[in-house]
């Protein structure tokens, strides 16, 4: 062999050792990926959350997760903070309110390529509107939520009334049976967002989103009759205070002192400590009511969490990895089996592990009443003081405005929402 072959074969090693060098991208060769994860569950349910988190690691070795429990209160403003600055986590649990505003900040990243159509079929109508902007998709549905009519059925069968109010005209006649001897019908929580239902279900609604910029309509027919609906139920409803009113709705309907309560599957596992329900059958969930005229339609709010990615994760493929497998079908059942939420998956109500799972049962049934709200981004501050809506609605149940003049004056305060003031 001559000289030129060994220089040659010198040349080549040295080029292959520079090549292997470089090789791996952000992520290099000598170990695996770690993505940031910010999770907003409470002490509770999280555990369940780390739970999961501990799986997927087994299951993908070579991707490491760096979860952050961040108070569910501050995680909106800390993410648009970090997604300014270039620092946000790879993934967020978001609330379904935040994820247009996001979106349309360009602080998330377009899966749409990485989800199947069969995938997202199985994810039920009203979370996945939410994770999707201008047909694009940037979230995955984690929990989903919606007011259901919680009742006392001792007490209404004391009454002589043998199943929950379908219509509000039974409500009524129902409230009127129940309010005796310092006792109420129900207990209403006394903010803008439970007075959805009774907007939504006397043919009203916040917005036509079908127009640009979207056009309020809390001030229509239908809203207005919905809000004077309401007001005229509180006569058979514990004195409000705005200030406390949903702790002490919920108390009053523990302890029995009302009735019937709007709530969500959040509070079920609560609501269940009270004096009332020590009898755990006790305890009734039915569908939010609905008016004659129009129908049974959808009427209670929808609510519930996401799975989003930054738009700068340095790691998209397994940031949706991570995602895809909490928003898994076998996730979804082991959240909703050890906090009692609500699946996004059509596919998670029909696992077997869930025959057992009563309270998720009893909302499942409930699930058509669930009602999207505005997918805009501006959805999360809806019922910000900015709006009016709380402020306004105060006015009108203590006599201050008439019905027309609060919906007109919160309209106003949509209109400057959705221009930007």
């Amino acid at each position: 062999m001559n000289k030129r072959f060994f220089i040659a074969i010198g040349a080549l090693a040295s080029l292959l050792v520079m090549v292997l060098s470089g090789c791996g991208g952000s992520g290099g060769s000598s170990g695996p990926v770690t993505i940031k994860y910010w999770y907003t569950e409470g002490a509770q349910e999280a555990v369940v959350i780390t739970q999961l988190i501990s799986k997927f690691e087994q299951q993908n070795p070579n991707i490491k997760v760096d979860a952050q429990l961040v108070d569910f209160a501050s995680a909106h403003d800390k993410f648009a903070t970090a997604a300014q600055n270039g620092t946000a986590p790879d993934v967020l649990r978001a609330d379904v309110g935040w994820n247009t505003e996001f979106a349309a900040n360009k602080y998330l990243y377009d899966i749409t390529k990485y989800v199947s159509a069969s995938d997202k079929s199985d994810y039920l109508q009203a979370p996945l509107a939410y994770a999707t902007y201008q047909g694009k998709l940037y979230g995955l549905p984690q929990v989903t939520d919606f007011l259901v009519l919680y009742y006392n059925k001792k007490v209404l069968s004391s009454a002589g009334i043998t199943a929950a109010p379908k219509t509000w005209s039974d409500f009524d006649a129902a409230n009127k049976k129940l309010t005796t001897g310092g006792k109420f019908g129900w207990a209403w929580e006394g903010s803008s967002y439970f007075s959805q239902p009774f907007i939504f279900s006397f043919g009203g609604g916040l917005f036509d989103t079908s127009t640009n910029p979207p056009t309020p309509i809390i001030n229509n027919a239908g809203s207005v009759a919905g809000l004077n609906f309401l007001k005229q139920e509180l006569a058979y409803a514990p004195k409000i205070d705005f200030q406390n009113g949903y702790t002490n709705a919920v108390k009053a309907f523990q302890t029995g002192q009302a009735a019937m309560l709007m709530n969500g599957p959040w509070e079920y596992t609560n609501i269940l400590t009270g004096s009332a329900f020590s009898d755990p059958t006790n305890l009734g969930v039915a569908a939010v009511p609905m008016d004659q005229a129009t129908g049974d339609v959808a009427r209670s709010p929808a609510g519930g969490q996401n799975y989003i990615m930054y738009a700068g994760t340095k790691h998209p493929d397994e940031a949706y990895k991570f995602m895809s497998f909490m928003s898994s079908e076998a996730s979804q059942v082991a959240i909703a089996n050890a906090n009692k939420t609500l699946p996004t998956r059509q596919s998670a109500y029909n696992d077997s592990a869930m025959a057992s799972n009563t309270a998720v049962k009893s909302f499942a049934a409930l699930l058509p009443t669930q009602k999207a709200r505005p997918v805009i981004p501006q959805g999360g501050q809806i019922y910000a003081t900015v709006t009016g809506f709380d402020p306004n609605l105060q006015k009108f149940l203590t006599g201050q405005e008439d019905a027309q003049t609060a919906a007109n004056n919160i309209a106003d305060g949509f209109k400057k929402l959705v221009a930007g003031s």
